[in-house]
Formats: structure tokens, C-alpha cells, sequence
């Protein structure tokens, strides 16, 4: 084995490859520069932005409209917070691509470059969805208070529900926005929904099928029972007073008696008298 040899051909590589390094250290250090420089600058924006912003009152507008109570869900962003930073985000990214062209470093350069390409459609995604959001809070608070305001209950629950359900479409959305195949999710989402409808339908079906025979029996038999008349239904009897969708409501002698509508097309009834043929 010659050992000169290797040790000539040890020397040559380390020669190459120091003389390479010493060749991209003036990039390298240029490019470090830049990276402080737009660091710094990044920084100075972000404050001057801030100023700006807290100047124009923009927090206070954003507070009044709702869209910081919708960003704090996001992390604990304000509006102003994220303009400052998205400011210096992208200031930042400037001069990282401008550093990495000048340390000759191609591949990061197609990537930012890349990133750019794409960030405005991101940013209208993200809008989309931090809209969606603002949007599904306005309408679970306005749902929350209507049902409270006319003492319905459940109220919560049902805005709850139109909150996710909002905010399931909005999101599905901002991810088609994105670029995001979303075919698989919302096929599974239909079949879901799909399935809870046909679920919540047969049960309010039977839930509400006696209420609904009422109401039908109402209309069909409340042109024959009119307020006035003396009737017997069943060991009831007494003066029609009223007929509505679900009750006809008898004056016996010494009470009121509520009986289902649906008596008036089930039952055997017997008309004592029609004292409203006599008035």
C-alpha cells in the first residue's frame, strides 16, 4: 500500500473541500447580515404597525364587533396581534429568501418562493374560517337569547348545535379553499347527517303522533262542536266553551273538563243541546 499516495490524496480532498468553504464563507457571512438586518427591521415594523394600530383604535372596533372574542378561540390573538405579526412574518420571510439567494442556497429559495405562491390563497382560507367562526358565534348567541327572551327551553342546545353545525361547513369550506381534497369527509359527514335526520324524524314521528291526531280531528270536527252546544263524550257532560288543535274544553257543573280532540272522531258523543241554535 503507498501510503504517499493516500496521504496526497487526503490533502487534495481537504484542500477542495476548505478551499470550497472559504469560497461561500463571504455568502455565508452575507447572508447572515441579511438575516440580522431584516430580523431587526421585522421587529421595528412590527412596533410601528402596533402604534398604528393601537392609534386607529382598531382592538376597540374589533372588541365592539366580536372578531377579538373569535381570535382569542384561536390562541389568545387580538386583532392588532395579528397584524403585527403577520407583518413581521412576512418581513422576515423576505429577507430569508433574499439571504438564502445569497448564499446560493437554491432549494430553500424554491420553497419560499413556493410559499408565497400559495399564501394568498391560505390567508383567504383562513379568512373563511376565522369568518365562519364570528359568524357561528353571532348565531349562537342571537338563538341563546331569542329562546331565553320567550322562555323556551332547550335554548343552549339548539345554539350549541347551529354552532357546530356552522362551523363543520364553514371549515369544510376553508379546507376546498386550501386545496384540501375533502370528498372522503364529507361523504362520511352526509351519512351521518343523513342518518341523524332519519333517526330524529321517526322519533319526533312518534313522539308528536298525538298531537298530530288532535290537530287533525280539530280540523275535521270542529265545524260540528261549536261553543255553546251541551254534549256528552264518554262520562263527560257538559257546555262546549272552546275548541282548539288539541283540547276541547267542557264546563261540566262544577268544573272544567279538557278532553283530546281526537274524541271527536273516536268517541261515541251525544249532542243534549244546541243552544247555539237557539241564540
Amino acid at each position: 500500500m503507498d501510503l504517499s499516495l493516500l496521504q496526497a490524496s487526503l490533502m487534495q480532498a481537504f484542500q477542495t473541500y476548505l478551499s470550497g468553504i472559504v469560497a461561500s464563507l463571504p455568502a455565508v457571512l452575507s447572508g447572515l447580515i441579511v438575516l440580522l438586518i431584516g430580523w431587526l427591521v421585522a421587529k421595528l415594523l412590527r412596533a410601528i404597525v402596533a402604534r398604528v394600530v393601537r392609534t386607529a383604535g382598531v382592538d376597540a372596533m374589533a372588541e365592539r364587533a366580536g372578531l377579538n372574542a373569535v381570535l382569542g378561540k384561536l390562541g389568545g390573538l387580538t386583532v392588532s396581534k395579528f397584524i403585527c405579526g403577520l407583518v413581521y412574518m412576512l418581513t422576515l420571510f423576505i429577507f430569508i429568501v433574499a439571504a438564502a439567494d445569497i448564499m446560493h442556497l437554491s432549494g430553500v429559495t424554491n420553497a419560499f418562493h413556493s410559499f408565497f405562491g400559495y399564501l394568498p390563497t391560505l390567508l383567504t382560507a383562513l379568512a373563511i374560517f376565522v369568518g365562519g367562526l364570528w359568524g357561528a358565534e353571532k348565531v349562537k348567541v342571537a338563538v341563546s337569547t331569542m329562546t331565553e327572551s320567550v322562555g323556551l327551553g332547550g335554548g343552549k342546545a339548539i345554539a350549541k348545535v347551529l354552532f357546530a353545525v356552522i362551523m363543520l361547513f364553514m371549515s369544510i369550506t376553508a379546507l376546498n379553499v386550501a386545496g384540501v381534497d375533502t370528498t372522503l369527509i364529507t361523504s362520511n359527514i352526509l351519512i351521518v347527517f343523513g342518518g341523524v335526520l332519519i333517526a330524529f324524524a321517526i322519533a319526533y314521528g312518534f313522539a308528536a303522533r298525538d298531537i298530530l291526531t288532535n290537530i287533525l280531528s280539530s280540523y275535521y270536527g270542529k265545524d260540528r262542536f261549536q261553543p255553546g252546544m251541551r254534549v256528552r263524550i264518554g262520562n263527560d257532560e257538559g257546555v262546549v266553551e272552546k275548541v282548539d288543535s288539541i283540547n276541547i274544553t267542557l264546563r261540566t257543573a262544577d268544573r272544567l273538563v279538557l278532553i283530546p280532540t281526537r274524541a271527536l272522531i273516536t268517541e261515541r258523543i251525544e249532542v243534549l243541546d244546541d243552544l247555539t241554535a237557539e241564540g
